[in-house]
């Protein structure tokens, strides 16, 4: 007995740099067992992958391991979330997968069928909708309310929005994701704006992939292309995709972080956060991440941003939307994207609401 021990020592002892790793496996298999119905539940729905792989994967989203184990104590699903697909975020974007008029297919999450388990929960989520979607417009209202005498008492002017024709886009530049792309191919601004957008665009890499291109033809970064070039005028809509990832916290620190970038290098610019565009009600009742819960929760913390001096909060979602809060039915093909009919809707929203200084 004590040979055989003896004998393990030993074994232990040539390969100790085996050990530690075998050991350092079990602890990160570990961890993402425990949070495999928490913040690790996306990584689950989305590769299917072992709980080591979802450790890493979170990680690199900024969950760290311990972080994933408290947020499970707290709760199942605490965090959970799944990057939007890029097949369901690719309209009108030439993606495999795009019928002949330009319009992408989408394929629903395999999770979709588990979601909404009875008319409570999904009562539940309609109600907090409700209540982000409330106050998010309590905060949008405001920009309509001059703010009278505040240039008397010293204090910053702030502005209300005006209509304004078409020209007013001559010195705007769009970044967003699909539904941005969408704009551009079908809104008739090419002529006017600059549209920086790509498929697929996050929060999280905006500012950093290489999607401009130049009168060479080389390709830079939307920063670099902010710190070569002016505009009067910059709308933000990004938010879609980062729905399954992460969570509001993360998305918003990450938010905050481009709008100060963006005023840093355009600083004379009228900035415009959008609030995220909502899905259709169907996708809404049965999807457990692309609802407008989720979105709305988004919203309601995007429009906080706005000062009304030089950050302006707009949400198309008024002119897209039914009684209900949920993007119209005959609006969109796939429950996300416009039809390229209704991009005029976006479109003429926008000329409602310029900001004229």
């Amino acid at each position: 007995m004590e040979r055989g021990a003896a004998t393990d020592m030993k074994w232990m002892k040539q390969f100790p740099l085996l050990i530690i790793l075998l050991f350092t496996a079990l602890l990160t298999a570990g961890a993402g067992l425990a949070g495999a119905d928490g913040d690790y539940l996306p990584y689950r729905q989305e590769a299917g992958s072992g709980p080591i792989s979802w450790v890493f994967l979170g990680i690199r989203d900024g969950i760290w391991p311990w972080k994933a184990a408290a947020d499970s104590m707290a709760g199942p699903g605490a965090a959970a979330s799944l990057m939007a697909d890029g097949a369901q975020d690719a309209a009108q974007a030439g993606e495999p997968g795009e019928n002949a008029e330009g319009e992408a297919q989408t394929d629903t999450q395999s999770s979709t069928e588990e979601a909404a388990d009875g008319r409570d929960g999904e009562t539940g989520q309609e109600d907090a909708a409700g209540n982000a979607g409330r106050e998010a417009q309590d905060i949008q209202d405001g920009a309509d309310e001059p703010d009278a005498g505040a240039e008397e008492n010293g204090e910053p002017q702030t502005y209300s929005f005006e209509t304004v024709d078409e020209s007013y886009f001559d010195d705007a530049l769009f970044i967003g994701d699909s539904r941005t792309v969408g704009l551009w191919e079908y809104a008739g601004l090419q002529e006017r704006a600059e549209f920086y957008c790509k498929t697929s665009l996050t929060i999280w890499d905006v500012l950093e992939k290489p999607i401009v291109k130049t009168e060479d033809g080389k390709s830079i970064t939307v920063e670099q292309a902010l710190e070569e070039r002016s505009y009067g005028k910059i709308y933000l809509m990004l938010g879609i995709n980062e729905l399954g990832r992460g969570n509001t916290e993360l998305f918003m620190e990450q938010y905050r972080k481009v709008v100060e970038r963006i005023r840093q290098l355009q600083p004379d610019a009228v900035l415009f956060v959008e609030g995220i565009m909502r899905v259709a009600g169907d996708k809404n009742r049965t999807d457990p991440i692309f609802n407008n819960a989720n979105i709305n929760e988004k919203n309601a913390r995007i429009a906080m941003l706005a000062d009304n001096r030089n950050i302006f909060y707009i949400d198309v979602n008024e002119a897209v939307c039914d009684e209900e809060g949920n993007l119209i039915a005959e609006y969109t093909f796939d429950q996300i994207h416009l039809k390229a009919a209704y991009y005029e809707i976006w479109k003429q929203f926008l000329l409602e609401h310029g900001i004229v200084k």
